[in-house]
């Protein structure tokens, strides 16, 4: 644990300098008497007894690897990133109507402003990130948007991270910050570069803690949750970066309680059973783990700002203003996350080939999966695999 949590701080040290200075936050508002009355575990949406007693069963393991990583889960096939496509501004746009059509007649307009807009377009040239940033109107994570039209990042370009392991990392350029998306996913599917987007916009000061990469990791994979739902497919490619955030959103479907509600930091058992390492939680991948077993805590704080506000708003289905990345808004998406209903989640375990119904006997398949020598990590964060 100790080499993992220092590893992750010397990444998060190394987005210090590449990001923005911290401006002063309010505390964050509390959930209000109305959103209360949900409970403090509230689950929110479909009731459905079926799917919440199969949610309840211990986490789902894998049956198909060739759709999650291979630091998880090593004996799945070799990953590679799309292969070299033509991509033209015509096709994008065909695509980017038919994943914005769902969302209604504004996100379409809002999407399509947003690609082809002369000011973006300085800042985010290449056509399958600006498509990747269209891709996020009218979803959970639209305020990135927002943080590109303000100016908050000068450049968003395909290149070479600081971190050649990172999907993708802000870093500071001659007129300020950038993000900076790793060349060998250039060719992915731009609903993917804009789950990554969705990330890397929440990255706006020079201070990186576990609970900021724990919550930007945690809203990411819950809109990629709602994109799956409208757009099964993207999660089906089997490329590397699709097998990545399958990863992350297995471990975040399987991090439940023992009635079946969606936790971030507890869970009943192993999250991505028959893994290289076992991982106890979702947010154990970011936090440590304690001796026990259990989820370790990060105590600091660093300072959030509007697209956080905005993501949690809807995940949450709460009101957040001057939300801050620290342990109240872990636990608040540990106690409240609103982005799918049960049944839903269900239709998303099966989507990622995971074995819904539980053996009395020993699963000898699942045993399979367990490699000879343990990997360190699972390989399921953006700036730096965790």
């Amino acid at each position: 644990m100790t080499t993992l949590r220092s590893r992750r701080r010397v990444a998060a040290l190394a987005l210090t300098a590449a990001t923005l200075l911290p401006s002063p936050v309010a505390a964050a508002t509390p959930v209000t008497a109305d959103q209360g009355a949900a409970g403090a575990h509230a689950e929110v949406g479909d009731p459905s007894r079926e799917a919440l007693r199969q949610l309840a069963q211990p986490p789902f393991p894998p049956t198909d690897l060739s759709l999650l990583n291979t630091q998880s889960y090593p004996q799945g096939p070799p990953m590679q990133p799309a292969p070299p496509r033509e991509t033209t501004a015509e096709g994008l746009v065909e695509q980017l109507k038919k994943t914005l059509k769902p969302r209604g007649h504004r996100a379409v307009d809002e999407g399509l402003a947003v690609f082809h807009s002369a000011q973006i377009a300085t800042v985010v040239p290449d056509l399958n990130l600006r498509a990747a940033l269209a891709s996020l109107a009218g979803s959970p994570a639209q305020a990135s948007v927002q943080a590109i039209r303000s100016g908050v990042f000068h450049h968003v370009y395909f290149g070479t991270p600081p971190n050649p392991a990172a999907t993708a990392q802000v870093v500071i350029g001659p007129n300020g910050p950038e993000i900076v998306y790793h060349q060998r996913f250039r060719y992915e599917d731009f609903r993917l570069l804009g789950v990554v987007f969705a990330h890397e916009t929440l990255h706006q000061d020079p201070q990186v803690n576990d609970n900021e990469e724990l919550t930007n990791t945690a809203l990411q994979t819950a809109y990629y949750g709602q994109l799956l739902l409208k757009e099964p497919h993207v999660a089906t490619g089997r490329t590397e970066l699709s097998r990545r955030i399958n990863t992350a959103l297995m471990a975040l479907l399987n991090t439940r309680d023992a009635r079946g509600r969606q936790r971030l930091t507890q869970s009943t058992g192993n999250v991505l059973p028959g893994a290289a390492n076992p991982l106890p939680s979702f947010g154990a991948a970011f936090l440590g783990i304690t001796p026990d077993g259990g989820t370790g805590t990060d105590p600091t704080s660093t300072p959030g700002n509007a697209n956080l506000d905005s993501f949690l708003n809807s995940i949450t289905r709460t009101r957040q203003t001057g939300a801050a990345f620290d342990t109240t808004t872990v636990e608040l998406l540990n106690r409240r996350q609103a982005w799918a209903t049960p049944r839903e989640r269900v239709r998303l375990a099966r989507l990622l080939e995971l074995r819904i119904s539980h053996l009395s006997k020993p699963d000898v398949a699942a045993q399979r999966l367990r490699p000879q020598e343990p990997l360190e990590g699972w390989g399921i964060g953006i700036d730096a695999p965790t």
